[in-house]
């Protein structure tokens, strides 16, 4: 139990105590052994092997997985010699902010956080478990500022301007003065919005809108709950299936972690996206062909629907897990009517066997679909008579709508998801849900906008799923609405 202690802090270090038991892992390490290597050696070129593999991948949530490897194997090098890592941060004063190449979750496990107010490093990226962590402890982190981190100095009095992007070394009194009294606004603020963490949102004319939260683990859940959100408007499964480097999560992984997600939210709603990779998503054990327009190609429920197998384990976890919640399915790039019917057929197959197992599920568990192409929008009125629900997934809805490759920064300037085209299919997809007595959500980037958040309203939005960060502030926006 090599990371046993660390359990606790964040699921983070679950992924870890799943890496240092991984079979790839450990079958390359005793190869190695029975090749004359040492054990300590053995566990050094493994490492060096996958997390090799890993930094080649295209995802950026996969590549930044290769620095969980390397602290894994680091622990499990530090433990064959006996020996423990020493605390470099048991001396840090008062209001520390820490400066490194890179830091692991490790090496955040030995912090004391009350004594930390942010994170600089050269390397990483927002998806780096370091990242994750920084966020659940409400800390400051600037991650992969390059060469600029040479400009810092031990001793160095620092801003770290998270708004801008900025770090600002050895500021005159004035300039100190300026981002204290900012930081007072924004903490003011923030008490402010913990007011309507108690609330619903709720216009000031009555209509009621329910805020959720978007997460990616059972980590995120408890976040989202701690930030007062109403449910959980969409768990991307997806997220799973990257942690385990060489081969799918099975029937029983799947349902442990769904099962830990439906028992921290309770009676709120629990819905949970199935397998949504391909486009700019992928698995490296997949091996999926290389394809010229992959946000177009085989991806989503088109990979489920094509692999039965992969798909049963995944419905029969989510089903194991609605015993224990209200956990909802969701399934992504649903075009077509008839695409809809045989993800449910698969629903209603792997019921029918849990119950000649005697295995406990809701048999009335809803099932709905992402409403993410224009070929959803068009036929909102057909899949409404047989979805539970519709959440609309802005970020492709807007690059099919508009024809814009959302990954093309030369094209920036020309992705515009306040288009009246893509507000127009908003418009339809909800007039659609509402005509079959449906209720409809959006779950995509566009839901934390406050600045249409009145437009969304006004159109009959039924749910807004956010970012936890963002709740208090949508929830907010909404009580105010005249």
């Amino acid at each position: 139990d090599l990371l046993g202690e660390l359990i606790g802090r964040s699921d983070v270090f679950s992924a870890h105590l799943a890496i240092a038991e991984d079979p790839m892992l450990r079958e390359s390490v005793e190869t190695k052994i029975e090749e004359g290597m040492t054990a300590e050696r053995a566990v050094e070129s493994s490492c060096a092997e996958i997390s090799g593999m890993m930094e080649q991948l295209e995802d950026e949530y996969l590549r930044e997985r290769a620095t969980d490897v390397r602290d894994v194997c680091t622990r499990i090098r530090q433990a064959l010699r006996g020996t423990e890592a020493a605390n470099p941060f048991a001396n840090l004063g008062p209001e520390a902010i820490v400066v490194a190449d890179e830091l692991t979750p490790s090496d955040t496990a030995m912090m004391d956080f009350s004594r930390i107010v942010g994170f600089v490093t050269r390397d990483g990226s927002t998806t780096s478990h370091v990242c994750i962590i920084a966020r659940n402890q409400c800390v400051l982190a600037m991650v992969g500022v390059g060469d600029d981190i040479a400009r810092i100095e031990t001793g160095d009095r620092l801003i770290l301007d998270g708004i801008r992007g900025e770090i600002l070394i050895d500021p005159d009194p004035a300039t100190e003065e300026h981002y204290r009294r900012r930081a007072r606004e924004i903490e003011t603020e923030r008490l402010r919005l913990m007011d309507f963490g108690r609330l619903r949102a709720v216009t000031t004319d009555g209509r009621p809108v329910a805020v959720f939260a978007n997460v990616a683990n059972t980590d995120e859940v408890r976040t989202a709950i701690d930030a007062g959100a109403d449910g959980i408007g969409l768990y991307r499964s997806e997220f799973l299936y990257m942690l385990h480097p060489d081969d799918y999560p099975d029937e029983q992984t799947q349902f442990e972690a769904y099962r830990a997600a439906a028992e921290l939210c309770g009676e709120r709603s629990l819905i949970i996206r199935t397998l949504d990779i391909g486009g700019d998503k992928a698995l490296p054990y997949m091996h999926a062909p290389r394809e010229e327009n992959p946000f177009l190609g085989w991806r989503a429920v088109r990979i489920s629907l094509s692999m039965p197998e992969l798909f049963e384990a995944q419905i029969r976890a989510l089903l194991r897990a609605s015993a224990y919640g209200n956990v909802k399915i969701m399934f992504p790039m649903i075009t077509s009517l008839d695409e809809f019917r045989r993800a449910r057929e698969v629903v209603e197959r792997c019921k029918a066997a849990l119950g000649r197992e005697g295995i406990a599920f809701n048999p009335a568990i809803e099932t709905g679909i992402m409403v993410e192409t224009p070929a959803a929008v068009l036929t909102a009125d057909l899949l409404a008579a047989e979805a539970d629900f519709f959440s609309i997934g802005t970020n492709d809805l807007t690059q099919y709508t508009l024809a814009i490759d959302r990954q093309n920064e030369k094209l920036d300037e020309f992705y515009n998801p306040h288009h009246e085209a893509v507000l127009r299919m908003i418009q339809m997809t909800i007039d659609g849900a509402h005509k079959a007595g449906k209720w409809a959500g959006i779950c995509g980037e566009l839901g934390a906008d406050t600045t249409l958040t009145e437009r969304f309203v006004e159109m009959g939005i039924d749910e807004l799923s956010v970012a936890p960060s963002m709740v208090l502030s949508v929830r907010s926006k909404i009580c105010e609405m005249a």
